[in-house]
This record gives structure tokens, sequence and C-alpha cells, in this order.
């Protein structure tokens, strides 16, 4: 599709089991937008698809996902929401990511916000999980999709589908017991989330949903701190304190919630950002502008210069005129200048006024036609899949490459690409086990040196087989010198039997006895040592040994 309705459609950016996510374009506001299309013909989705439009419509706040439209394309419901360009809060945990406990905690802060002000307007969330949380590019927070929320003091009759483990990690005991549920089941869920935002592990993990359920229900997670050794021991507490399975012994609202999360920021962090919603209506608006200036300097030095500009954006609402805001907004501007689509988010969620001048070639610079931005990514994907093939990354060109596809489509240079990845993979393959056959190789020479000096015994012998046959199973050398070696072992067993070896070995005694009789014991124990090697353990050995001691003992007298 090139339009649905009024919007331009520029790309397919997601798509889950019942709704398609295009990014499209306002032509007549002029801004970049997200279209969410329901292809379900199933009666209660669509109905559920109209309940999240007219649930989150009525929701504006900063950290929620605005709602500009709805309407229908060829029969089908779609939904038109701000573009937010960032990543889902699953993708950063996967990367581990946010790092430092400010990071987390002002994540944590603004959900609390902006789920707080749901419950303000009497809506309950019902399915608050990390794929569900926005981090746009500027650090702003923004809870997405309420398709299964409803209204506190409605009773709902639509059930939800497509319940995964992902999702009932996150469920309340209340709610999976089938039992009313309130505003603090949001909670629980929310504690479900922090404890992951903060550890990188969820405190409940089940190997099926019956498993996960029960876990739920009546296991007690793993103390926050044990997870994650640097936890302030006040914030465990604010987390387990929303993971309770009695919802009364909850916090009461976000409002309580947030006012312990600002506590444990002013005790732990050295750069506290004043919060917009919870802050004392008494605070000053000088002091409120120091504390956003201080943490945009934080911000700028650290080189996060997306984030510093999102609060000094802040600080120009409330000070048009404040030149030092001024100044750093511009510096973080040209920072970024790079990066189109972050400028175009900065543009699109800012109030900036530009002038009349300056405004077509601004909307060209941020505009880019579907098919010019396809070939662009496209370009970028191979560029990147590349550098993975030369530094020996091949897992990770194999993934990149099959994100490429799924996203952008089949293009010419993919079954290159592909080949490229086997072909490196096989050369690999190949080097490695050439270096393991010569390896083996060597081995067995060593063994057959050992073995011709007679220093080879059949343990060790053993020991050096099973390293060949680990490394080249068909090199049978190794084999073949064990078996000799065996072979040596019985001849020599046998003629240590025969009457011939024992006229011998009786032969060797008298040499030992008359070189000590003649007042030799080195060359007695040398001999003696070449018998025992002979033909194996004798009666008469610890008789000479003694006899030899004396010898050396009276010849140091």
């Amino acid at each position: 599709m090139d339009k649905i309705g009024k919007y331009e459609v520029l790309d397919k950016i997601g798509s889950g089991g019942f709704a398609v996510v295009y990014k499209g374009y306002d032509p007549f506001i002029k801004r970049p937008v997200a279209i969410k299309v329901c292809y379900s013909r199933d009666e209660e989705t669509r109905k559920r698809f109209h309940r999240e439009a007219e649930i989150a419509g009525r929701l504006v706040h900063r950290n929620i996902t605005a709602v500009y439209d709805f309407g229908l394309h060829e029969q089908m419901p779609y939904l038109v929401e701000e573009y937010l360009p960032g990543e889902d809060l699953a993708h950063l945990i996967r990367r581990r990511e946010p790092e430092t406990l400010e990071e987390k905690l002002d994540v944590l802060l603004q959900i609390a916000r902006g789920l707080g002000f749901a419950h303000s307007q009497e809506v309950i969330h019902r399915d608050i999980k990390p794929s569900n949380i926005r981090i746009l590019d500027s650090g702003r927070v923004k809870i997405m999709d309420f398709g299964t929320a409803k209204m506190a003091n409605v009773e709902s009759n639509l059930t939800q589908t497509g319940m995964t483990l992902g999702t009932v990690a996150y469920l309340s005991p209340e709610r999976l017991l089938g039992k009313p549920s309130g505003t603090n089941s949001d909670l629980f869920s929310y504690g479900v989330l922090g404890y992951e935002v903060l550890s990188f592990r969820r405190p409940f993990i089940g190997r099926n949903i019956p498993n996960l359920i029960d876990q739920v229900l009546n296991s007690s997670p793993v103390p926050l701190e044990d997870s994650w050794p640097d936890c302030p021991p006040s914030l465990a507490v604010v987390i387990h304190k929303c993971l309770s399975k009695d919802p009364t012994t909850r916090y009461a609202s976000c409002l309580e919630l947030s006012r312990d999360l600002e506590q444990v920021r002013a005790d732990y962090c050295s750069f506290p950002e004043p919060a917009t919603e919870t802050v004392s209506t008494a605070l000053s608006a000088d002091v409120k502008l120091s504390g956003l200036l201080e943490h945009a300097r934080e911000l700028v030095g650290r080189g996060k210069h997306q984030r510093a500009a999102a609060l000094l954006d802040e600080v120009l609402e409330i000070s048009p005129d404040h030149a030092e805001a001024k100044r750093l907004s511009a510096a973080c501007r040209q920072a970024t200048a790079p990066d189109l689509e972050g400028t175009a988010t900065i543009a699109t969620q800012t109030v900036v006024e530009i002038p009349e001048s300056t405004q077509v070639s601004t909307q060209t610079s941020i505009w880019e036609a579907p098919e010019d931005r396809r070939q662009r990514k496209i370009s970028e994907a191979i560029s990147s899949i590349g550098k993975y093939v030369e530094s020996g990354q091949l897992v990770s060109a194999a993934k990149a490459l099959e994100f490429a596809t799924q996203f952008l489509g089949a293009f010419d240079e993919a079954g290159t690409l592909r080949q490229q990845i086997v072909d490196t993979a096989r050369a690999e393959v190949a080097g490695v086990r050439a270096a393991a056959q010569s390896q083996a190789r060597s081995i067995a020479g060593t063994m057959a040196d050992l073995r011709q000096n007679k220093l080879l015994s059949i343990e060790l012998a053993k020991a050096l087989v099973e390293r060949i046959h680990g490394l080249d199973p068909d090199e049978l050398a190794g084999r073949h010198i064990l078996a000799a070696l065996h072979q040596d072992a019985s001849q020599l067993a046998q003629a240590r039997k025969s009457p011939a070896q024992d006229h011998k070995k009786q032969e060797a005694i008298e040499s030992i006895e008359k070189l000590l009789n003649e007042g030799d014991p080195a060359m007695a124990e040398r001999a003696l040592r070449f018998a025992v090697r002979l033909f194996g353990e004798f009666d008469q050995i610890p008789q000479l040994e003694r006899r030899i001691a004396d010898a050396r003992r009276q010849s140091r007298d």
C-alpha cells in the first residue's frame, strides 16, 4: 500500500498476531507517524483494537504514546500514533542496558509517572512488560499498547488471547486466579519489570506456562540484592513491595511508588533529575531550572547529547531566553546533526519555532522516499555484514543477513552474502581440520620416538591415542603403536618366564655381587637398574639395594 487514509506509507516496521505497523507520513502536519492496521476479521479482536484507540486517545502525557487518529481503510481499522524511533526496553535488557543506577532509575521513574497518569484517568493497562515500553533516542520513555487495557470502573467481557511465557511472567497473582484486579495489579507487573531492568533477569522463570504460573502464585523471588549485588537496600525494598502477592500490601498508588524512587535517587545518585510530575508545587521555577541544567551539563560531558537536548528543551519551555540553555542546545543539535532520523524526532516532538524561510529545506532533509530509504538501509546492511565476515564473526553476519532480509525484503546482494558466509565457514572448518590432522601426526611421531627409546608406557600411550582420536578419528598411527607396545610387553613377559632368561638373570645378580665385592657400588647400582629394566621385578632386588646402600656409606666413611 502507498497510502492508508490520508497518510503516506513509508516502511513496514513491525507485525504481530493480528496487526501490522507501518511508518507513515502525515502530508498535512508534515510529521512521521506510526500506523497500526488490524487485519483480523475476528469481532472480539476488532473490539479490542477499537478500545485501544478509545482509551489511549484520552491519555495525553509525555510518558504515554500519543494517539492522533482512528479510521477505516478498505474495511480494515487503523490507528495512527506518534512515531517513536528508538528501541523497546526488552531489547535494551537483552544487551544489559541501561548500565548505571541513575539510568535505571530514570527509566523506572518515567514508567511510574506515565502509569500513574493512566491510573489517575481510571485506566488499568494490564500488560506492563519491557516489550511495551519504548525508549526514545532522547532518553524519554513511552508506555505503548493499551490493547488489553480497561477502565477501572467498567467491567470488560473481552478476553486476552495469545497468552505466552513473555506475557504470563508479568501478570499479577490475582489476574492469574481470575479474581477482580485494580490498578495495583499493574504495580505487580511493574515490580517484575523493575526487577528485570535492575538485575537483567526475571524474578519468576518457568519452563512452560503452568510451571511459571505456579512460581508466580507460590514462590518468592530471589532477593534483588542477590541477583544484583550493587542494588541499594532501599531500592530492593521498593521492588519487593511491588512484588507482594497480596494486593493490599503493595503501593496504594504510583505517586507513593514515585516518591520512594525519588528518595533512592536523591540518596544514591550524584545528578538527580527533578521529577516534573511528582515535584512539590512549592518548588520554584529557578530550582527546577537549576536541576535540569545541572543534569544536562552532566549528560553533555558524557556525550549523551540527545538526552541532554531533551532536558534543555524543557528549560527553554520554562525560560525561552535562557542564554546558557540556548548555547548548550545548539551544541547538542550540532553534535547529533548527522543523524537525520534523530533530528526529525526532535523537530516533531519539541515545540520549536522555525522561520518560514527554512521550513521547506528542513522538511526536505527530514523526509525520504520509501525506496530511497530501503536502498540506504540495504547498503548499510551490506556494509555491516561484510565487516562481520571480515572479522570472522560469522554467526553475527548470518543473524544480520536474516534480519535484513526479513525487514527489507529480498535484495540482489543477499545471495552473494549468504554464499560468502558459507564459503568462509567452510574455509575455517577446513583450516581447523588441517591443523588438527597435523597435530595428530605430530603426537603419533612422538609416540614412535618414545617407543624406540623404551620410554613409552602403555598408560601414556592410551592417553596419547585418545588425544589423537579427538583431533583426527581417521589417524591410525597411534593405535598401531599402542598395539605394538602391547606386543612388546607380551614378548617381554614370555621371555622373562623362559629357563634361559632365568639363567641370564642369575648371571646379572652374580655380576652385581662381584662389583660390590670389588668396592664399586656406583657401577653395581647401574647394573641393578639395567637388570630390573631387562628382567622385571625379582626376589633379590631388596637385598641388593641394601648391600649397595651399605657399600656407599662405607665408601663415604
